[in-house]
């Protein structure tokens, strides 16, 4: 593989004076990136150390260094096919490496990528030849003068600042190659029909333990509206805390993509989603770890691997649902994130529909700009740390609304209907398949209408207040 994950692996971090030796800290997963002959990369490897030294959060750095791996890997692959060291490199082969990104098409004659995608890739690569530069003490390599063999650019953009109407300019580094962006997509969440298709698909999969594992990572998913890497972050120990949380129960998700301290964020889930959970762990994990790693060493994750019992890894869901695509014939998207647009788009949602003075989007954005109570309490469910990330969803609601507004209170209530009608359903088949027996359904029921009851109670404490 170009780019591998190296596991349990430890980089050197200080010299302590006071015991003489060097302090290691954990870098699992850091990036390794070869050639396509599998020889090491050596410019990478070290880019990829300095980015690592840069990246201060461990939480973020799997996800975030292996984005610049693959971005990098094009060029370091372009740089191999033509037999060229980096040092090469001259304007007209960065023009061909980047006009290959974006001409390049796939099986079934579609463009591999978009333009916005290409930007990125160009300009990471950019920021690598700086890196290569520097590394190796070359003149007139790369720069913005005319002596450089690759000339480049400062682009400068305007960002919105959270809190404020003015924005920020920045610059950044490009190339005359680099095209312009695509137009900005509306981020749509997944369609009812879609997601009636994949649930339908995954309720009713032969395989037991796969069917209840798939059901409870299909409506966490749902449920809690959080980036596909930050679900199969969700530990056994998190589970626990929810279930002991008390009458309103609470999950702790680990927030990716935030460069501040605030790490995680609770959100509340119902009683009918952990009674989900609570089964696949009794039904499922609990065998799974046994005859695999075994108890002693249980790392603690709640999504499993089926055959090695190791935590379940994000990419594994994304390529289910590449299969479910095609397998159920949908047309369109159909990837993770479509599932936290769809919880994004629900929440704000009900908010609107909870104030009848709000009637436009501009007047939803003021009243978020000066309500603390409703900004905490977006940032608890979504992770984002600035507003204006909201708008495209905001002008979404509005456009679906279409003008509607009427208050009610079905947060929790809706979500715990729909998963309850999903459980009675798939009890029935269980009874029908003789995969339980009439003893243990009527238990399952019994569960399944406990915590119903609880949500609905919840849900008319709501209200009444």
């Amino acid at each position: 593989m170009p780019v591998i994950l190296l596991k349990e692996f430890e980089r050197w971090d200080f010299y302590s004076p006071l015991n003489q030796k060097l302090q290691m800290v954990d870098a699992s997963d850091t990036p390794f990136i070869t050639y396509d002959n599998n020889e090491p990369c050596f410019e990478a490897n070290m880019y990829m150390h300095k980015q690592l030294k840069a990246v201060k959060s461990r939480r973020v750095k799997g996800g975030t260094l292996r984005t610049y791996a693959t971005q990098v890997h094009h060029l370091v692959r372009f740089c191999y096919q033509n037999k060229m060291p980096f040092s090469q490199l001259t304007d007209s082969t960065f023009t061909l490496f980047v006009q290959g990104l974006q001409a390049e098409r796939d099986k079934c004659g579609e463009l591999v990528r978009s333009n916005n995608h290409v930007i990125q890739i160009a300009h990471r690569c950019l920021d690598f030849l700086s890196f290569v530069q520097d590394y190796h003490d070359l003149d007139n390599f790369i720069g913005k003068g005319k002596e450089n063999a690759i000339r480049v650019t400062i682009k400068k953009y305007k960002i919105s600042i959270e809190g404020s109407s003015q924005k920020k300019e920045v610059e950044v580094v490009s190339h005359t190659c680099v095209p312009t962006k695509d137009a900005v997509n509306r981020k749509f969440p997944v369609s009812e029909d879609s997601a009636l298709k994949v649930w339908e698909h995954v309720r009713t999969q032969e395989n037991r333990e796969k069917r209840l594992r798939d059901i409870a990572l299909y409506q966490c998913l749902e449920q809690l509206g959080g980036r596909v890497t930050e679900i199969h972050l969700i530990t056994m120990k998190d589970i626990d805390n929810a279930i002991k949380s008390g009458k309103n129960p609470h999950l702790t998700l680990t927030t990716l993509k935030r460069r501040d301290d605030d790490i995680t964020r609770s959100i509340p889930v119902t009683s009918a989603l952990l009674a989900d959970i609570k089964q696949y762990i009794n039904k499922v994990r609990k065998k799974i770890i046994k005859r695999t790693i075994g108890k002693a060493n249980d790392h603690g994750y709640l999504f499993v691997s089926l055959t090695t019992g190791q935590p379940l890894q994000s990419a594994t869901l994304t390529r289910y649902m590449n299969t479910w695509k095609n397998e159920l014939g949908i047309e369109g998207e159909l990837h993770p994130h479509l599932y936290r647009h769809a919880f994004i788009t629900n929440k704000l949602k009900e908010i609107i529909l909870q104030h009848k003075e709000i009637t436009s989007a501009d007047k939803f954005r003021e009243h978020l700009l000066h309500t603390e109570h409703f900004k905490m309490q977006l940032q608890q469910w979504t992770g984002h740390t600035k507003h204006h990330s909201l708008d495209t969803y905001i002008n979404l609601v509005f456009s679906d609304l279409n003008g509607y507004s009427e208050a009610y209170n079905a947060v929790q209530l809706n979500d715990s209907v729909k998963i309850v009608k999903r459980q009675v359903q798939r009890i029935r088949q269980q009874l029908k398949d003789k995969e339980v027996t009439m003893t243990e359904g009527l238990l399952l029921i019994d569960l399944t209408l406990s915590a119903f009851e609880h949500d609905i109670a919840q849900s008319l404490n709501i209200i009444s207040k």
